[in-house]
């Protein structure tokens, strides 16, 4: 089966359970605005520690609709699968205390099936760097809202 790995990471300056909570917080609007990976999130339902939704795309030229199921272990990681019809996402979101910071790692693999296994080679790079831009676009949004809230002497 074809597929493709990745990897990406990021210091966030704010404590472990504090990330933690943000990226967490999962609503319909996550998607939406003037993003990489726009588009529209539905039927949202969390029940204890997982959360399920639906988020439809046009990216990479294609309209794709994914079907996600998150587990969250607080305040330490995530563990996420997500199904399209060109195939499916299995990954971890994890969070490490630094002292005052938080380092976040996600790592995934998306296997292609169907049409995703002709189109993965022609695509593969170009997958890669639209989930690196949703992950660093995540948490830039993160840094912006936590230094609106910060004070300033």
């Amino acid at each position: 089966m074809a597929s493709v790995a990745y990897f990406f990471e990021t210091h966030v300056a704010a404590p472990r359970d504090a990330a933690f909570a943000w990226w967490t917080n999962f609503t319909l609007e996550d998607h939406e605005g003037d993003r990489h990976l726009r588009g529209t999130r539905m039927n949202l339902v969390r029940s204890g520690d997982e959360w399920t939704w639906t988020d439809e795309y046009v990216a990479l030229g294609l309209r794709t609709r994914w079907t996600f199921r998150a587990r969250t272990e607080a305040p330490k990681r995530e563990e996420f699968h997500a199904v399209t019809a060109l195939g499916e996402l299995r990954g971890t979101i994890r969070f490490e205390a630094r002292e005052r910071r938080t380092l976040v790692v996600e790592e995934g693999v998306f296997r292609a099936r169907g049409l995703g296994r002709l189109l993965l080679p022609f695509l593969k790079r170009r997958l890669v760097r639209l989930l690196e831009s949703d992950f660093r676009e995540h948490w830039a949004e993160f840094e912006r809202e936590s230094s609106s809230r910060r004070p300033t002497i």
